[in-house]
C-alpha cells in the first residue's frame, strides 16, 4: 500500500516543520507521496521550502503554492484531487503523527475484512503550543469522544454522534474522500460535513484503539485567527444527519441543541437575519435558555433593526442583512 499523505498548510513554517519530522518517523515504504498546500503569503514561502528540505523526507515531497490562496477547507479539497495514490492521509500542518501511526492505520486498512468500512482512525494525544502532550487532558478527550474502549466497527453514524472521528489523521481510499469532501455549503467545517455525507452513505468506520495522531491545540488555529468555527454550517449540517433510530434522534437533537445558540448568533453576524430568527424559534433552543441572559441578549439583536448593525459593522461594506 502506497499513501498519499497531504499536509494543508498557512504561515507557520515552525508547525510544518515539525509536521514533517513526525512524517520522517513513519515506516517510509507506505509513503507515496507528501503534498504541501501552500496558501501562505508570499513572505512565508521561503520559511516553508526551508522546512521542507530540512525535514529527511524532501524527495517525497510536493509543494504546491496556491496563488491566489484558497482557504483552508478548498485548500485540502484540492490537495485531494492532485493525490496519486489509492489511499490518502491528511495531517493538518499544526498537527502530528505518533510515531508508527501511519503503519498501525495501513496495517487495519490492510486487514480489514468488512466491506462496508471506509474510514480508519485511532486516538489522538492533545498537545500545546510547544507541543507537549497533556495526558489529562488527552484522556479526558478520548474519554469525551468515546474512544476510551477497545478498537470496534460501528457505523459512521454512530461514531459522528460522538464527534469520534478527527478532523485529520485518518486513513481513508482516495475514491471515497472526492466522493464525500464536498457539499453544497461547508464553510470551515468541511471535516464535519464529510463524517456526515459519509454517515449518509450507510459507510461504517474502524476505531483503532491506540495513539496514531497528535491534535495540538492553541491560539495560532485557523478557525481562532479567523471568524471562527462556522456553527451555524455546523448546525445545518447536522439537521441534515439520517437517522431513524431512537437513540439516534435523541443523539442528532443533542449535537443541534448544543450548537443551536453559537448558530442564531454566527447567522445574525453574516446577514442571514431571517435564518437566525427560525434557529431561535426552533424546538432545539428550550423556552428556559430563551429567558436566560444569553437568550434575552440574542433576542435583542434578533430585534435590533438591520440599519443599526449596518451602522455598526461598516467596515464589512455594504449591507451586512438580506431578508
Amino acid at each position: 500500500m502506497l499513501i498519499s499523505i497531504l499536509v494543508p498548510t498557512f504561515r507557520r513554517p515552525h508547525h510544518l516543520a515539525e509536521a514533517l519530522d513526525s512524517l520522517a518517523q513513519q515506516d517510509r515504504s507506505l509513503i507515496g507521496e507528501i503534498i504541501v498546500g501552500d496558501d501562505s503569503p508570499a513572505q512565508f514561502h521561503s520559511d516553508n521550502r526551508a522546512a521542507i528540505a530540512a525535514s529527511g523526507v524532501a524527495a517525497l515531497v510536493r509543494h504546491v503554492i496556491n496563488d491566489p490562496p484558497l482557504s483552508n477547507y478548498p485548500n485540502q479539497c484540492a490537495l485531494g484531487r492532485a493525490a496519486r495514490f489509492d489511499h490518502i492521509l491528511i495531517l493538518h500542518d499544526d498537527d502530528q503523527l505518533c510515531p508508527g501511526g501511519l503503519a498501525k492505520l495501513a496495517e487495519a486498512c490492510a486487514d480489514e475484512t468488512d466491506d462496508s468500512v471506509r474510514i480508519w482512525f485511532g486516538r489522538s494525544e492533545i498537545m500545546d503550543e510547544h507541543s507537549r502532550v497533556d495526558p489529562v487532558r488527552t484522556a479526558a478527550v478520548n474519554k469525551e469522544f468515546g474512544k476510551d474502549g477497545p478498537g470496534e466497527v460501528r457505523s459512521v453514524r454512530e461514531w459522528s454522534l460522538e464527534h469520534a472521528i478527527p478532523p485529520d489523521g485518518f486513513l481513508i481510499a482516495r475514491s471515497t474522500y472526492l466522493a464525500h469532501m464536498l457539499g453544497a455549503r461547508d464553510g470551515n467545517v468541511g471535516d464535519w460535513g464529510l463524517s456526515v455525507r459519509l454517515a449518509n452513505s450507510g459507510a461504517h468506520g474502524r476505531f483503532i484503539a491506540e495513539d496514531v495522531a497528535r491534535y495540538r491545540v492553541h491560539t495560532e488555529s485557523l478557525t481562532n485567527l479567523g471568524r471562527g468555527v462556522d456553527a451555524h454550517i455546523m448546525f445545518e449540517l447536522t439537521q441534515q444527519l439520517k437517522v431513524s433510530a431512537p437513540e439516534h434522534i435523541e443523539g442528532r437533537d443533542r449535537l443541534l441543541r448544543e450548537f443551536v445558540e453559537v448558530a442564531t448568533t454566527r447567522y445574525l453576524r453574516d446577514g442571514e437575519r431571517s435564518t437566525a430568527w427560525q434557529c431561535f424559534l426552533s424546538p432545539y433552543w428550550h423556552w428556559k435558555r430563551r429567558f436566560s441572559p444569553r437568550g434575552i441578549a440574542t433576542l435583542g439583536m434578533l430585534l435590533t433593526p438591520a440599519f443599526c448593525w449596518n451602522w455598526a459593522l461598516g467596515n464589512r461594506g455594504g449591507r451586512i442583512f438580506r431578508s
